[in-house]
């Protein structure tokens, strides 16, 4: 349990923070953030603030609570609480005991001191990502309507199809939707490497909801055709109906596909992929209403059994890409680039077994280096912890770091 006490707050049960801390001194002009077990404190942090910095100038766990993640999630309350509040910056000074929990919460050396300076740019991510779900929720809505009001009442098989298709739309942009709000909760002591890689199972999930609408759309067409069923052919008003729709597509897929690749969304670029094929299958049902009209209304059966398949295509795709995430495949581009930044910026001469793990737009590193066996504990900490903050700094994407170190063979 987290709790925030004022100054005077604290001073009325001062002999309980006194206890905990036998070196306990009562700050003003700030507050405190308190961590509860059973009722009782078990660790404080005292944070000021000016403007829109929070400067956190103490941290404490009591000593028997220090390896049971109390600290790191007492400093993700801190950033959380703080992205609520419009703080852009969170700046804490270099202490023995804070170090472990502001370096695993993402904070970075600068000048002497730990900071965190991307505080609402978290929040700014799941904002934009939310307003596209929501704006492509409500346009897929007016299409289904249209699409298929006007395929039942214009005679258009194809036109209704591509209707059904985007009530399926709908449907999945709502799980993404879901996904979104999940992916962007903290870490905590059960999913210490954060919650984005439910954005690649709604990925997945989303796939099989195309594959699974592909299908049923699929049969009902190759029904019509394998029993030779009366076809109707299709009005006019039909056409400019699938003409407005995939005007409307192109510009919901330039939308989704921009914020998905800014905030690097496996989930959203998916959807985004998913409204760029819908954009081909709208053209492909003017071609067929227009050939039903003017050659024979089978084509209009044809167009929207392609349209199935296309929608079957693009849900494999789909659950092929996102399970890479899952699956942590190896970015050997990006790994080349970090044996390349290591040997180019320090002394180290053996860098090896690389590997990465990808959680929605964050990476997670590990690697060994050999250093000289005669190098001491100290000297080779503070290279690697050196490292460690230079990799975050210059790659932005990467969110930790973890380096185990060999000695150096003599043959080496």
């Amino acid at each position: 349990m987290y709790k925030i006490y004022s100054s005077q707050e604290i001073k009325e049960n001062i002999q309980e923070y006194k206890k905990l801390d036998p070196d306990f001194i009562l700050k003003e002009h700030g507050f405190y953030f308190i961590v509860l077990k059973n009722k009782l404190p078990i660790g404080y942090a005292f944070v000021r603030r000016e403007n829109r910095e929070y400067m956190l100038e103490q941290i404490y766990i009591q000593e028997e609570k220090r390896f049971k993640s109390y600290g790191t999630k007492l400093v993700s309350f801190i950033i959380n609480y703080g992205m609520k509040n419009n703080i852009e910056y969170i700046s804490a000074p270099e202490s023995d005991q804070g170090e472990k929990f502001l370096r695993k919460a993402g904070f970075k050396m600068k000048a002497g001191e730990f900071v965190l300076s991307d505080i609402q740019k978290r929040k700014k991510r799941q904002k934009e990502n939310k307003r596209t779900v929501l704006y492509s929720i409500f346009w897929n809505i007016i299409l289904a309507a249209v699409k298929i009001s006007g395929g039942i009442i214009g005679k258009s098989r194809a036109l209704l199809t591509d209707g059904f298709n985007s009530l399926s739309d709908v449907a999945t942009s709502t799980g993404l939707l879901i996904g979104i709000h999940f992916s962007n909760m903290p870490e905590d002591e059960d999913h210490p490497y954060g919650h984005e890689k439910i954005e690649s199972i709604i990925g997945i999930g989303l796939g099989i909801f195309m594959i699974l609408t592909a299908f049923e759309l699929g049969k009902g067409s190759v029904e019509i055709l394998y029993h030779g069923k009366d076809k109707s052919v299709p009005e006019i008003i039909t056409i400019f109906l699938a003409a407005f729709s995939s005007v409307v597509k192109f510009f919901m897929y330039r939308q989704k596909m921009r914020v998905g690749i800014k905030t690097q969304n496996t989930a959203l670029i998916a959807d985004a992929r998913d409204s760029r094929n819908d954009v081909f299958s709208s053209l492909g049902v003017i071609i067929g209403i227009i050939l039903s009209i003017y050659f024979s209304p089978v084509f209009d059966v044809i167009v929207s059994l392609f349209v199935a398949l296309l929608i079957f295509k693009e849900g494999v795709s789909v659950i092929m890409e996102t399970s890479d995430a899952i699956l942590d495949r190896q970015d050997l581009e990006f790994i080349g680039e970090i044996k390349q930044y290591i040997y180019e910026n320090t002394d180290i001469k053996n860098v090896h077994d690389i590997r990465m793990r990808k959680s929605g737009d964050k990476i997670f590193l590990t690697f060994h280096v050999r250093v000289p066996k005669e190098m001491t504990v100290q000297e080779a900490h503070k290279i690697v912890d050196n490292l460690e903050d230079s990799i975050m700094t210059d790659y932005p994407s990467v969110k930790d770091v973890i380096i185990h170190l060999d000695s150096l063979i003599d043959s080496l």
